[in-house]
């Protein structure tokens, strides 16, 4: 193969390269691994709305997670609003995100962990609710185990996204156990369908390939 050829094949891989870029859409929660300290909360961008919110060095990746554990008859609450705390551009309508994050721990043998994700207007108000989701049954205290929800669509109108994580546990003694669950890289983000131009682009780097494909099988 010429060193023509081999510049055209790069140029092709590279505007398939660049088209798959253009097709990911990522709006997370700041700080979403734990990393950066904060100056009132024990992680910048997450807001502590109970007692039982601390950092833990127990971590899936890097150096730190977070970490709930509630006193009893008490909650653990941790929460960011995208926009507000997290300082990150609006979401995009009309698009279904994948949240997911890894937790890790025993909520407590009175107890429960869950997360509410929620879609916000630029007031405030509730367009979209995952409602309640309980993940205390899928998590162990040993291995990091992912969690995912991906049914719950941007409507319009809505500009951040809000989530909530909250570990309550109730009476202890006897037999019953505290609980203290991990939390660690959250991610919020989707891959939408490609729009026209970078179909274009996908194709015209295709054909290009094929072009010299079908010259090598000539030669």
């Amino acid at each position: 193969m010429s060193f023509k050829s081999i510049s055209v094949l790069s140029a092709a891989v590279l505007a398939l390269g660049v088209g798959a870029a253009q097709a990911q859409f990522v709006n997370g929660f700041a700080n979403g691994g734990f990393e950066t300290v904060g100056t009132t909360t024990p992680a910048a961008s997450w807001l502590a709305a109970a007692s039982g919110y601390t950092r833990s060095a127990d971590a899936r990746t890097g150096l730190f997670s977070a970490q709930l554990s509630s006193a009893p008859f008490n909650a653990a609450v941790m929460l960011q609003n995208s926009i507000e705390q997290g300082g990150l551009p609006a979401l995009l309508p009309n698009q279904t995100p994948v949240f997911s994050f890894w937790a890790k721990g025993f909520a407590g043998s009175t107890g429960n962990v869950l997360f509410a994700l929620r879609y916000l207007d630029g007031v405030g108000n509730i367009l979209g609710t995952s409602n309640n989701q309980f993940f205390q049954n899928s998590i162990n205290p040993n291995t990091w185990t992912q969690i995912t929800f991906s049914s719950l669509a941007v409507p319009a109108g809505a500009t951040a996204a809000f989530v909530e994580f909250s570990q309550a546990i109730g009476p202890i003694g006897g037999a019953d156990l505290p609980g203290t669950v991990r939390i660690d890289d959250l991610f919020l983000g989707v891959t939408p369908i490609p729009e026209p131009g970078t179909y274009a682009l996908l194709l015209a780097g295709l054909g290009v390939v094929g072009a010299i494909a079908r010259r090598r099988r000539q030669a």
